[in-house]
């Protein structure tokens, strides 16, 4: 098998240049042995976009279904029972257990932890051709009927049926992050805007460390991962060739037998070209675009995806913004900087093609409650959870996901600490207030933080965050070599 080497234990492990060890079990489980290479890449198995009116879709989730009942009835010792998967993610009375969140590996131990769930169900089933679907939140908004059927497996209490309302999963909010083509700050914003805030505002047990625990949660995360393969494989942007990202090791999963599974964060992104296929759908204004269908066609994706690129996330200049505060969520909080006017005019004016402009929030815990996203403006002291979107001042929005576990009893052993962190970029509402001339070379530039409650008013107005720190950063524009 061509770019694979064995190592000195044949039975378990094989290196693949550039990515490092990986399990001999991936490999053949994907392709089912060296002379089945192309068969199995050809017909891998299609994860389709959720909807009604198909028959293909509609199969998919009988097979789900199947799934989640005969995982449900696993014994309790066994590692693949229903709940023993979700808890590998965390509970829902002790929050985040080993999952990845506010960290370089948000994708690719979201990416495994599907890879290895999706065996099982194959497993089960008996189904090998089986892909999980997945709910693509941008064009299709409602949850799939097959989730609000009380006599369903897949279905469980939630506090909405649709991300409609929610500006977190439209087409103006996306457009700006899939324009990124930065690795490391493309994760970011997908994982503080759509990611999150659509885990918020279903709400339920979505909305908790035990998330997992919704046949709903499958199909968001595919969609998360779809996000990562249309950026990275359709748009043809580069991960990260970073050793050390490369040779993280995402662990804390079983395999389709209830064996222990780890993988290196580099082979996850190899997954959608061996082991399963999107069906493609447009995400904003990015479209479907068609299948690869021939061998040198594949050998070049493949070649690029396996290479990556030296993606680093460089800031170029930072100004501070706020430093460390205790502030209420129902409050809107503005910040001016206090920098020279030499910087607020390198920042006024820098050229969007070749530096992005963020704000960089940096939170010390996740709130005791998180039933809101939160709403950036430039420059509008004035704005509050009323102010439209459609604001030229708006910038973009952040949600957080879990909750800060005051009881240390319900902590979940080797639970993963979560900072939250986020970014939102800034670059189009720089250049719209400069066009409207609302900022000029010198101008100060302030922040605002405008909480808007799902339910129309907070669970808890008095509830504190602390904040420790407001940034604003510039890093350079990733320019991706043509791959035509």
């Amino acid at each position: 098998m061509e770019n694979l080497i064995l190592s000195n234990n044949l039975s378990r492990r094989v290196f693949v240049k550039g990515l490092g060890f990986v399990s001999v079990g991936l490999i053949l489980s994907t392709l089912g042995g060296c002379d089945q290479l192309a068969d199995a890449i050809k017909n891998r198995p299609i994860r389709r976009r959720l909807r009604t009116g198909s028959a293909e879709v509609d199969a998919d989730i009988a097979t789900y279904k199947q799934a989640v009942t005969l995982m449900k009835n696993l014994p309790v010792g066994d590692p693949r029972n229903w709940n023993n998967q979700a808890g590998i993610h965390g509970t829902v009375a002790g929050g985040f257990k080993f999952c990845q969140h506010g960290t370089d590996h948000f994708f690719d131990w979201h990416r495994a932890y599907l890879f290895y769930f999706e065996k099982i169900c194959q497993k089960l089933t008996g189904n090998n051709k089986f892909g999980l679907p997945y709910w693509n939140w941008n064009q299709n908004p409602d949850i799939n009927p097959a989730f609000l059927d009380a006599n369903s497996p897949l279905f469980l209490a939630r506090n909405r049926n649709s991300m409609t309302g929610s500006s977190s999963v439209t087409t103006a909010e996306l457009d700006p992050i899939f324009a990124d083509t930065n690795f490391f700050t493309f994760s970011t914003q997908i994982e503080g805007t759509p990611h999150n805030t659509v885990h918020g505002y279903i709400g339920g047990t979505m909305g908790t460390g035990g998330s997992a625990l919704d046949p709903l949660f499958w199909t968001h995360h595919c969609m998360v991962d779809y996000c990562w393969a249309k950026w990275n494989i359709d748009l043809g942007n580069n991960n990260t060739n970073d050793a050390t990202w490369i040779q993280t090791v995402d662990s804390h999963f079983v395999d389709a037998d209830g064996n222990v599974a780890t993988d290196g964060a580099g082979i996850t992104t190899l997954m959608p070209l061996l082991s399963y296929q999107y069906e493609s759908s447009a995400i904003g204004s990015k479209p479907a675009v068609a299948a690869i269908t021939t061998k040198s066609e594949y050998q070049k994706l493949e070649q690029r995806i396996r290479a990556g690129a030296n993606i680093r996330f460089d800031v170029k200049q930072r100004i501070r913004i706020a430093d460390r505060a205790a502030v209420t969520i129902a409050r809107p909080v503005s910040r001016e900087s206090k920098a020279s006017a030499g910087d607020f005019a390198s920042i006024i004016n820098s050229d969007p093609a070749r530096e992005r402009v963020f704000v960089s929030i940096e939170y010390a815990q996740l709130p005791p409650a998180s039933d809101f996203s939160i709403r950036v403006f430039i420059n509008l002291p004035d704005a509050n959870s009323t102010t439209s979107t459609d604001d030229p001042h708006y910038a973009g929005s952040f949600a957080f996901f879990g909750t800060v576990q005051t009881d240390a009893a319900a902590g979940n052993e080797g639970e993963h600490q979560h900072q939250p962190k986020f970014l939102v970029n800034i670059t189009s509402t720089l250049q719209k207030l400069k066009g409207n001339q609302e900022l000029k070379d010198g101008s100060p530039i302030s922040v605002q933080l405008v909480a808007v409650p799902f339910a129309g008013k907070f669970e808890k107005e008095d509830t504190q965050v602390v904040l420790n720190a407001i940034d604003i950063i510039t890093t350079p524009v990733i320019i991706n070599a043509q791959t035509q």
